[in-house]
């Protein structure tokens, strides 16, 4: 008898056994929703590269806690709502162990609720409006600089060119969410006169731009995405009219800007987290640069970059848990200070990214420059010929 139990002691260990070795080379299992089509799918597109780069990496290291990385990319359409139900379905359904935040603002303020409500801690690696992080926000942390700070580095080089007079237009949705956070303020710190703060006519903006240059505007902000800053940028030359400044904040950085204006694109200026004119200068950015061109044949985007990132970010606070916990990953990613191929991570008490820098970069003859900050500037500033006294 003493030997029979013995024996079957021995049979329920190695099962035990067997079993725990199963759980722990389970791949951890990640979902995110991304514009892969739609309106936001240029820049969608470049996020979900990005994503899928750093996992390819990581598996090739022996993935994350000695388990394979899964991700499951689904296209949410830059639909809101449909973003809204791919989430629920994958937060409900208990079949992943985390999940990557979508792309865009607007969508991520749809969807951050049900980060919450299923307690997933969840790096929203693109987005931008402070407005998405309600009070008492727990388990959504931002990676990208967030809008308030683009909005003052932007009023910050205006300021510094000798523009008194700047003009506003901004995309729907984002100034249905508030954007741009700010404007009004810096402005006035700043002493600009703010002609207009308002709604991009897409459709037809020739009137909103001919009241602009009628009032003497010499810097044109226009706060939405690729699609807005190249109607208005081929506006602008319909109607004839050069401002001093034109600027951005979203579209300029992808080639695709560049490669479909053509010269139109020169003297834009944008601002990014990142960009490949001074990439390299970061931990792992020359890597990043080589291993992304090597696997897309293209330049990756701000997008792309701060894709991978979050992916470092998220492997860095599971390898600090020890394991896939999801509160112990939440605490890990509150507290976590680390540089990675963009920057600086770090969050506030809400969640909000508050060490990453603003770069503000220009289209010169056919390329990007960074022009500010001055320890990354690759290039000075320039204004259009016809603009200068």
């Amino acid at each position: 008898m003493f030997l029979v139990n013995r024996l079957a002691l021995l049979v329920v260990v190695l099962l035990w056994m067997t079993m725990g070795s199963g759980w722990a080379n389970d791949p951890v299992r990640i979902g995110v929703s991304i514009s892969l089509s739609g309106r936001y799918a240029p820049m969608g597109q470049m996020y979900a590269d990005g994503l899928r780069l750093w996992t390819k990496e990581q598996n090739a290291v022996g993935g994350i806690l000695g388990r394979q990385v899964d991700l499951t990319v689904l296209d949410d359409r830059s639909d809101p709502e449909a973003a809204a139900k791919i989430y629920g379905d994958m937060l409900s359904s208990g079949r992943f162990d985390l999940v990557f935040g979508p792309y865009s603002s607007v969508v991520a303020r749809r969807v951050a609720p049900l980060l919450e409500q299923y307690r997933y801690p969840t790096l929203l690696p693109l987005t931008t409006t402070e407005s998405a992080w309600e009070p008492g926000s727990r388990y959504i942390f931002g990676v990208n600089t967030p809008e308030s700070r683009w909005t003052r580095a932007i009023f910050t080089v205006i300021a510094s060119c000798n523009i008194e007079r700047v003009a506003v237009l901004v995309d729907k949705i984002l100034h249905e969410l508030g954007s741009p956070l700010d404007a009004r303020k810096w402005a006035g710190r700043f002493g600009l006169n703010l002609f207009f703060v308002e709604t991009l006519n897409k459709e037809n903006p020739i009137e909103q731009l001919r009241r602009a240059r009628e009032a003497g505007v010499q810097a044109l902000l226009v706060w939405g995405y690729l699609d807005d800053a190249m109607v208005v940028r081929k506006a602008l030359a319909e109607v004839g009219w050069t401002p001093k400044m034109f600027v951005s904040q979203v579209g300029p950085a992808l080639e695709e800007y560049g490669t479909e204006l053509g010269d139109l694109a020169n003297y834009t200026v944008g601002c990014s987290a990142w960009d490949p004119a001074v990439g390299r200068s970061y931990p792992g950015g020359l890597e990043f640069l080589e291993s992304f061109y090597r696997e897309y044949q293209r330049q990756p985007s701000y997008q792309a970059a701060i894709g991978y990132a979050a992916g470092v970010i998220l492997a860095e606070a599971m390898v600090r848990a020890r394991e896939v916990d999801r509160e112990k990953i939440r605490d890990m990613l509150s507290h976590l200070d680390m540089i990675t191929l963009i920057g600086r991570y770090g969050v506030d008490e809400r969640g909000i990214q508050i060490r990453q820098q603003t770069v503000i970069f220009q289209w010169q003859n056919g390329r990007k420059q960074v022009v500010w900050p001055e320890p990354l500037m690759t290039a000075p500033l320039q204004f259009p010929p016809e603009t200068e006294p």
